[in-house]
């Protein structure tokens, strides 16, 4: 597994919340913040407080989605650093060219390899 040299502030997003806490204990284990969200407009209101490093993204979500969560944030100038890592069971050409267009940097697929995981924390570190 990928060693990081600081920690990160990461926010794991899925409306499935044994997923997302499964996630966010697991970053914590590496050595980084990490807080488990469960839902786009809560999201919107954790990213403004906790000002996260990373995002990992769930898309299908009710309410507001991952699309819509990563196109909100990518518009305001605070969050532009953020790497937004889009953690979905969709793994079809329109949605991986969707994430891209809103400013996912990466598009990872459920379930995920968790060497993979971490390599995409150090990517661009």
């Amino acid at each position: 597994m990928a060693n990081q040299l600081y920690p990160l502030r990461i926010m794991i997003v899925d409306d499935n919340r044994d997923a997302a806490d499964l996630v966010a204990e697991f970053f914590v284990m590496c050595g980084h913040e990490a807080v488990p969200v469960y839902g786009g407009a809560e999201a919107l209101q954790t990213a403004d407080s906790f000002v996260p490093d990373v995002i990992f993204l769930d898309l299908g979500m009710p309410g507001v989605n991952g699309l819509e969560v990563a196109s909100t944030l990518r518009q305001a100038s605070r969050f532009q650093h953020i790497k937004m890592i889009a953690l979905t069971a969709w793994s079809d050409d329109v949605t991986r060219m969707q994430t891209k267009a809103v400013g996912f940097d990466y598009h990872l697929v459920k379930p995920a390899d968790l060497d993979d995981i971490l390599g995409l924390l150090s990517v661009g570190a």
